[in-house]
């Protein structure tokens, strides 16, 4: 498998309209989306680069949000259901999760910080799965735009591993806390031993299992 550059890694990105995202968030989270590089048709630009500083140049709310534009890009028809983690939990109790689970990374416990966020666990948020709290869990983890040891692990991520060292995955998850760990201990071993980041890895088993889910349909 070939992984991309640290310079392919940050500018990894896609369009977007922010009008599609600020109606559907509380306002002092989504301003910054405007200030991400303007295009062409009211379109900008978020880049990997942009999530991976999102926790500390704007906070963690904003995190959150900018790991769900980042992940939807220009898909327009996806935003009102994505939303709907912004429309349906309070305010302050995303903030407080949110804050708890940064804590819990901070400490050095990037297993425990998933699964306190999956379904039924202290840290849950209504309608926020695995395929994006690990999105806010890789950008929390982040300094000085290198990932700390929280990747993100999605559905393309997961069809990889199936294909390409034949792991017994769910497409669509949600992956059990011993999934996710395994799949730290994998990305930076690798990472490791290529001489590459660790969201290098990511970035290539997510472009791998996007390709064989296309090839397939």
């Amino acid at each position: 498998m070939e992984y991309p550059s640290e310079d392919a890694v940050l500018s990894h990105g896609f369009r977007f309209r922010p009008i599609w995202w600020t109606p559907r968030v509380p306002e002092a989270w989504g301003g910054f989306l405007e200030q991400l590089p303007a295009q062409e048709r009211a379109y900008h630009r978020i880049a990997r680069a942009d999530l991976l500083a999102a926790a500390t140049d704007q906070g963690l709310p904003q995190a959150l949000l900018a790991g769900y534009v980042w992940g939807t890009g220009s898909s327009a028809f996806l935003v009102g259901r994505r939303a709907r983690v912004f429309r349906d939990n309070d305010v302050q109790r995303v903030h407080d999760s949110l804050a708890a689970v940064a804590a819990t990374l901070r400490s050095g416990n990037t297993v425990d910080a998933y699964t306190s966020m999956l379904r039924g666990q202290s840290q849950n948020l209504k309608h926020l799965g695995p395929s994006f709290f690990t999105k806010f869990l890789y950008a929390s983890d982040a300094r000085r735009g290198r990932p700390g040891r929280a990747l993100i692990l999605d559905q393309f991520v997961a069809v990889a591993l199936k294909a390409v060292d034949g792991w017994d995955i769910s497409r669509n998850g949600p992956w059990e806390s011993s999934t996710y760990e395994r799949w730290l201990d994998h990305a930076h071993r690798i990472a490791a031993d290529e001489g590459v980041r660790a969201d290098a890895v990511e970035m290539a088993y997510f472009n791998h299992g996007r390709n064989v889910t296309t090839t397939r349909s």
